[in-house]
């Protein structure tokens, strides 16, 4: 399985009126302009995951739709345990992608969850890779899933091929 995650692209402050409900923060423009850079060259370098999964949450929302616009992915699917207020963390995104039977995967989310993921898939128990605002990470998941005592998990079965960061794609394309 190929597997695309997308920590979603920069967003406003949180401020006193966003604190009530953090789902709601936008992007910013700029947040908006480095993301569509990265999107466009992600279309033309990586086929397009089969499905997208995204939190409901404002700012992941509009990064799966700049996703959609400029790298001509499918149309996101709303998917709760990507929310950052989520309860079951990593573990619950992890299982998310146990479950799917898709042969090419994208999860849009939050921190700390897709850095502890990204570390967790490829072998390291601690957040060794740091997934910042609009970064992508690419794995390829190994066929068959490792086994954590009598339950399947995901640990070490990935290999990373790709880790982008928005600001490191020039302005010039």
């Amino acid at each position: 399985m190929r597997l695309f995650v997308v920590r979603h692209a920069r967003a406003e402050d949180r401020s006193a009126a966003s604190a009530s409900d953090d789902s709601r923060r936008p992007l910013t423009k700029q947040g908006i302009d480095e993301f569509a850079r990265l999107a466009r060259r992600i279309g033309r370098a990586w086929d397009a995951p089969a499905v997208v999964l995204a939190s409901r949450f404002e700012r992941a929302w509009e990064t799966a739709r700049i996703l959609r616009d400029e790298a001509k992915w499918p149309k996101a699917q709303r998917c709760e345990v990507l929310e950052a207020d989520h309860p079951g963390g990593m573990e619950a995104v992890e299982q998310a992608i146990i479950d799917s039977d898709s042969e090419s995967l994208a999860v849009v989310g939050h921190e700390p969850t897709l850095s502890e993921l990204v570390s967790h898939l490829v072998g390291t128990e601690l957040p060794s890779i740091v997934m910042r605002k609009g970064a992508v990470a690419i794995l390829d998941l190994s066929l068959a899933l490792r086994s954590a005592g009598d339950v399947p998990g995901l640990f070490g079965s990935a290999t990373l091929l790709t880790l982008a960061d928005p600001r490191a794609v020039g302005i010039h394309e």
